[in-house]
């Protein structure tokens, strides 16, 4: 089965349905692809329990969540990127039990080609 790599790199938490959406598109294409969500750059503030201090609204944040279970419920794998650890100021323990793990950029830049589609968000 190809791969589908999806990086949210933006955070643009007054159109939180736009966020979401990323998440319930990504669970309509994990029919045909092994779909894999990595949140990189300010995105990676909604993967941490620290999303709500960043002053997102708890109704968004409900949304947010709420799409990325049920992506999660159709086995898609969601990340954080190492880099958006450091350059939020996050700290690892405060990601939610939502994300499968961190990758770095090795990770990222060994995308095989051949089997992978990527978007950039």
């Amino acid at each position: 089965m190809n791969k589908l790599f999806i990086f949210i790199n933006t955070l643009d938490a007054k159109n939180a349905s736009a966020i979401a959406n990323v998440f319930n598109e990504a669970k309509s294409a994990s029919d045909g692809y092994h779909v894999e969500i990595i949140m990189t750059g300010e995105s990676g503030i909604i993967a941490t329990t620290l999303a709500a201090e960043s002053g997102i609204d708890e109704k968004s944040l409900c949304l947010i969540y709420e799409a990325m279970r049920s992506a999660k419920s159709a086995g898609i794998k969601i990340n954080i990127c190492e880099r958006s650890i450091e350059w939020c100021g996050l700290n690892i323990d405060n990601i939610i039990p939502e994300i499968d793990g961190i990758v770095n950029n090795n990770y990222i830049t060994e995308i095989d080609p051949i089997d992978a589609y990527v978007i950039y968000l």
